[in-house]
C-alpha cells in the first residue's frame, strides 16, 4: 500500500515537472519573438501595393492594410503607413485605421516616415511650408520645422534613438559641366545646427540612412556606379560618427539591396534584395555580414520597404494608440 501511495506521489512530480518544462519552453518562445520582433513591408503579392507584417524570423506572414511605406510608432503596436498622400495608423491586425495628416501636409512620395523616440514627430522629406527638404512634423498640430533644405537621394530619413538628430542622404554635385550627382549620409540636429557629412564621398552613392536601436551604428545603402540606375547596391554600416564603413553583402553585379532597418536587439538587419528574377524579397543579415536568410521567399512579386519593430520596452499602456489621435482630423486643431 504505502509502495502504491509513493508511486502515485513520484508520478504526480513527474508530471508537475513536466508541466513546468512545458510553460518554461512557452515562455522562452515567447521570449524569442520578443526579442525578434515583427516586420512590416510593402508587398504587391496581391497585385496592388499593401502593407503585410511577419514574425522577425520570417513566419506569420498576414496583410494589414491596402497602401504602403510602413514604419512603426515607438509603441510598438501601432503601424504608420502612406495611402492616397495621407498617413495613416492602424493597429497589427488592421481592424481599426484612421488618418492622421487628411491632406494637412504633402508628404515625400514612396518613402516611409520616422517617428521620434516620442511619438510626437515624425520626420520625412517632402513638400511643405518652406519648400522641399526633410522635416519634422508635429502629429497633433503645431510643433512643425524644416531640419535641412537640402535635396535628397532616396528620400529616406531615420531618427536617432535619443531623439536628438536625423540622418539622411543629401544628393550633392559631382561635375556641373556633366551635371552628375552623388549622395552621401549626413546627420543634422532635430532644429537644423550641427549638419555633418558621416561619408565624405558622394561618388559611390550614399543612401537609405538608418540608425540602429542602441545608437551604436547606422546602416545604409552603397553603390560604386556613376549612375544611381546601375547595380551593385549593398548594404553597408558604419559608426554612427562615420568611422570604420564595412560592406556586409557581397557585391553581386546584378543585385539592388536597399532599404535597410534593425532588429530590435541591433544585431540583424533587414533589408529588401533582388533576387535572380528581377523581383525583391525580403533578407536578415546579422550586423556582422553572416547568416543571410531570405524571410518572404515569394517568386516574381515585389517585396520592399522593410521595418523593424521597436524593442518590447516600447509598449503604450493604453495597448493601441490609434483611439488617440482624433484630434489631428480636425481643421484648426
Amino acid at each position: 500500500m504505502r509502495y502504491k501511495l509513493l508511486r502515485e506521489q513520484l508520478s504526480f512530480v513527474r508530471f508537475g515537472l513536466f508541466l513546468v518544462l512545458v510553460c518554461l519552453l512557452a515562455a522562452a518562445a515567447d521570449f524569442v519573438h520578443a526579442v525578434e520582433g515583427k516586420i512590416v513591408f510593402t508587398s504587391k503579392r496581391d497585385g496592388e501595393k499593401a502593407v503585410y507584417v511577419m514574425d522577425g524570423d520570417g513566419g506569420s506572414q498576414s496583410k494589414v492594410a491596402d497602401g504602403a511605406y510602413p514604419a512603426w510608432h515607438p509603441d510598438g503596436q501601432t503601424i504608420s503607413f502612406l495611402y492616397e498622400g495621407d498617413l495613416w495608423l492602424t493597429d497589427l491586425n488592421g481592424s481599426t485605421q484612421e488618418n492622421i495628416t487628411n491632406g494637412r501636409v504633402r508628404l515625400g512620395s514612396c518613402v516611409p516616415v520616422s517617428w521620434s523616440p516620442d511619438g510626437r514627430q515624425v520626420a520625412f522629406w517632402g513638400n511643405f511650408n518652406q519648400g522641399a527638404g526633410v522635416y519634422a512634423l508635429g502629429v497633433t498640430g503645431g510643433n512643425d520645422q524644416i531640419v535641412s533644405a537640402s535635396w535628397t537621394r532616396d528620400g529616406r530619413v531615420s531618427w536617432s534613438p535619443d531623439g536628438r538628430r536625423i540622418a539622411y542622404s543629401e544628393m550633392l554635385k559631382l561635375d556641373p559641366p556633366f551635371n552628375r550627382f552623388g549622395s552621401d549620409i549626413f546627420v543634422v540636429n532635430v532644429n537644423g545646427s550641427h549638419r555633418e557629412n558621416l561619408t565624405v564621398n558622394p561618388a559611390p552613392y550614399n543612401m537609405s540612412a538608418s540608425w540602429s536601436p542602441n545608437g551604436k551604428k547606422i546602416a545604409y545603402v552603397a553603390s560604386p556606379k556613376p549612375f544611381l540606375w546601375l547595380p551593385p547596391h549593398n548594404i553597408h554600416v558604419m559608426n554612427a560618427d562615420g568611422t570604420n564603413p564595412v560592406m556586409l553583402t557581397e557585391e553581386e553585379r546584378w543585385a539592388y539591396e536597399s532599404n535597410p532597418t534593425w532588429s530590435p536587439d541591433s544585431r540583424r538587419i533587414a533589408f529588401a534584395k533582388q533576387t535572380p528574377d528581377g523581383f525583391k524579397d525580403i533578407f536578415s543579415i546579422n550586423a556582422d555580414g553572416s547568416d543571410l536568410r531570405n524571410l518572404t521567399q515569394t517568386h516574381r512579386v515585389e517585396e520592399e520597404y522593410p521595418a523593424w519593430s521597436p524593442g518590447a520596452q516600447a509598449v503604450s499602456s493604453s495597448g493601441r494608440l490609434v483611439t488617440q489621435w482624433g484630434a489631428v482630423k480636425r481643421p484648426g486643431d
